[in-house]
């Protein structure tokens, strides 16, 4: 044992150099490229700045001459040219070039080259100086081990922090099972009456039965007089049967009369097979709730969070946490939004026709009955319209490369591909319908659907062959356009998801909540070592600095397994450090008995450790299998404060077995020449009376 200690202690060294260094050097993916978007601006337009033609050569636009120079800044083995060129609308002062880069360095070196190149091709234009364009890079790696990468050293610890501590928005999303839609004779614009109306509601259902009383009422977005009531109906049986039982229940609600909505909804994820069965437990269902689950994932990549959390709670939940983010009503629209686009053929004497609000600024699109000159007469609900009009391209046939552009009138607009058979059929549909002399009355229309809302309904002027299209008309600014396409090129969910619980912690409120568990888990840590060092002496010295090695091991452990600090996982880690303490506590005291009987104290060592184990043992397997339930059957926070305990309890009998005992047995010598340094040993009376009460052979006390 002796010889093997500077191995032992050289061993412990490089422990803690690798603890220190997954601390504060973060082990990671490696990088990958992401887009960012550099804007410009300038004094007059863009396409007011190319210069003037030259005699006998034809002029040339502002994005041809910065086309030229990123040429030549992006020589042929120098980089590749920014992903997309220089985009302004017409009579805009300002432009935008999206780029991709895999690290922050990389990113802020193209972005100097590119400002640089625009500044040469067209003198007045600037970068506009934006920071938080580069925030989401990763620093170069010092080390590239493959499917990971060890980045540089940062102060903060590379811990990732809960929403509790971080502050952010929090989701539970659900599986839409069943959705029914009514309009009331009053329109409600006070949010006290609008929520009064809607309990008296939700009273009326909880009385109906039929599984109402779990139902969820709420009013449509954006109407004063029609609310929604969803509910999780099993089956097509139980939907019909919730269905009238929620009329029979709304007739009872005095002083208001109700109206369907269009026609109630019923998700069934499992009706490609011929069933009914909705258990998102098992089968197809459970499928869907994973591919929810992945395009989830995606979306909230596309909003920038770093260490998102989302996890599928059966049988149809979803749980989103996105520490950091300030704007959950955004967050909610990207997430929460199905993204299933249709284009559509109207028939026949049915014509869109747009209107903007005045004060809002937002589009709409209204339907008409056309008489024969094709001049609108009655309105048409816009659910009637896309009842009546033929399926052209489903969501699905549009390639997920969509792109955010401004047309000639300087509008965004959307501009999309088509893929697969619905190709030739768009190209078939819009050459049988077109009417490029324009006669009156022979117009058709097709309107293009996100979510049954109609966004776009250009007019068939003549055969479109190429399988491409814009969406325009229906954004505001160039941003809406973009988080469109960012919907759409991550795929449309495959079942409608609602939001049932929006909950958002602020990021001050976070770090006051970290802030005080760390001063609270400090001055117990502070006030537990001088109880250790006043009662124990000089093994409560040496258990102080195996704790530090043992916290620094549990911290580099935990962000290995890429756990998330809460909370309850701080209340776990320190009960994990109460118990690294408690096993040293029973050592100690076993040795102080040991040291009353034994003849040195070299072999009042060796015994306290043996006979101290078995309880140590006992005492961290019962902990253990309690954390292992928290585990496997707790969610969100329960998980957390298991997993912190788990891992201490582990490590605890790692400390025990290796550290204490390595720095015990490194002043052994000590003990043997002056045993006062490791506290009183216990009056030999009370050893030989704690001894004449154990149990010998037979069972008989002796």
């Amino acid at each position: 044992m002796f010889r093997s200690r500077p191995v032992q202690y050289l061993g412990l060294l490089l422990l803690v150099v690798a603890c220190l260094g997954v601390i504060f050097f973060p082990i990671g993916a490696p990088p990958q490229p992401q887009p960012y978007t550099l804007s410009f601006q300038s004094a007059k337009p863009f396409n007011q700045l190319a210069p003037a033609a030259v005699k006998g050569q034809p002029a040339k636009s502002a994005a041809d001459l910065v086309d030229a120079a990123l040429v030549t800044a992006f020589p042929s083995g120098q980089g590749t040219l920014p992903s997309s060129p220089l985009t302004f609308a017409p009579g805009s002062k300002t432009a935008t070039i999206t780029d991709k880069a895999d690290t922050r360095e990389e990113a802020q070196s193209r972005a100097t080259r590119i400002a640089n190149a625009v500044s040469k091709a067209l003198p007045g234009a600037t970068l506009v100086n934006n920071p938080a364009v580069f925030t989401n890079f990763p620093s170069n790696p010092v080390l590239n081990l493959g499917q990971h990468a060890i980045y540089p050293f940062q102060r903060d610890t590379a811990v990732k922090l809960g929403l509790d501590l971080r502050g952010g928005v929090n989701l539970v999303l659900q599986v839409r099972r069943a959705l029914f839609s009514y309009q009331f004779d009053q329109k409600l614009t006070d949010a006290d009456a609008r929520d009064a109306f809607v309990s008296k509601v939700r009273a009326a259902l909880t009385n109906g039965g039929a599984g109402l009383d779990r139902a969820d009422v709420n009013f449509a977005t954006g109407a004063n007089n029609i609310i929604e009531v969803r509910t999780q109906a099993k089956d097509t049986e139980e939907f019909n049967a919730q269905k009238a039982a929620i009329d029979a229940a709304l007739r009872g609600v005095g002083g208001v009369k109700f109206s369907p909505n269009g026609a109630p909804k019923f998700y069934d994820p499992n009706a490609g097979s011929g069933a009914n069965n909705l258990n998102l437990g098992a089968g197809a269902a459970s499928e869907r709730l994973d591919r929810t689950v992945e395009i989830v994932r995606a979306r909230v990549d596309k909003l920038g969070v770093s260490e998102p959390l989302i996890q599928k709670q059966l049988p149809d939940r979803i749980i989103v946490q996105l520490p950091g983010v300030n704007d959950p009503q955004k967050a909610v629209a990207v997430i929460g939004t199905t993204a299933q686009m249709e284009i559509r053929l109207l028939p026949a004497g049915i014509i869109p026709v747009p209107q903007r609000d005045p004060v809002t600024g937002d589009e709409t699109v209204n339907f008409y009955q056309a008489d024969a000159s094709g001049n609108p007469t009655t309105p048409i609900p816009a659910n009637v319209a896309r009842q009546r009009s033929d399926l052209v391209v489903p969501g699905q046939d549009v390639k997920p490369n969509t792109q955010a552009v401004f047309q000639q009138n300087g509008q965004p607009a959307i501009s999309f591909q088509l893929q697969g058979a619905s190709v030739q059929r768009f190209a078939d549909v819009t050459r049988q319908v077109q009417n490029p002399n324009n006669e009156p009355g022979k117009d058709r229309y097709i309107p293009i659907f996100l979510d049954e809302r109609c966004i776009s309904a250009p007019r068939v002027e003549s055969a479109i062959t190429s399988g491409e299209g814009q969406i325009s008309g229906g954004f505001k600014t160039i941003e809406e356009a973009q988080t469109l396409t960012s919907l759409l090129n991550s795929g449309a969910l495959p079942a409608p998801i609602d939001v049932v619980e929006n909950r958002t912690v602020s990021a001050t409120l976070g770090t006051d909540s970290l802030i005080k568990s760390l001063r609270a888990g400090a001055i117990g840590l502070a006030a537990v070592a001088l109880f250790m060092l006043f009662f124990y002496r000089l093994p409560g010295l040496l258990a102080n600095c195996a704790l530090v090695i043992y916290c620094l091991l549990n911290l580099a452990v935990f962000i290995l397994l890429g756990g998330t600090l809460t909370l309850p996982g701080i209340a776990g880690f320190l009960l994990a450090i109460a118990m690294s303490l408690d096993t040293n506590i029973l050592v100690f005291e076993r040795l102080r008995e040991e040291m009353a009987i034994q003849p040195t104290f070299t072999a009042a060592l060796r015994a306290a450790f043996s006979r101290a184990w078995t309880a140590i043992l006992d005492s961290h397997v019962t902990t253990l299998i309690a954390a292992t339930v928290l585990f496997f059957f707790g969610t969100g926070p329960v998980k957390g404060f298991a997993l912190t305990l788990g891992v201490g309890v582990l490590l605890s009998l790692f400390s025990a077995i290796s550290v204490t005992r390595l720095f015990m047995w490194s002043v052994a010598g000590a003990g043997e020449r002056n045993r006062k340094l490791f506290g009183t040993p216990v009056a030999r009376s009370e050893v030989a009376a704690e001894s004449s009460t154990r149990p010998v052979s037979g069972g008989r006390l002796k």
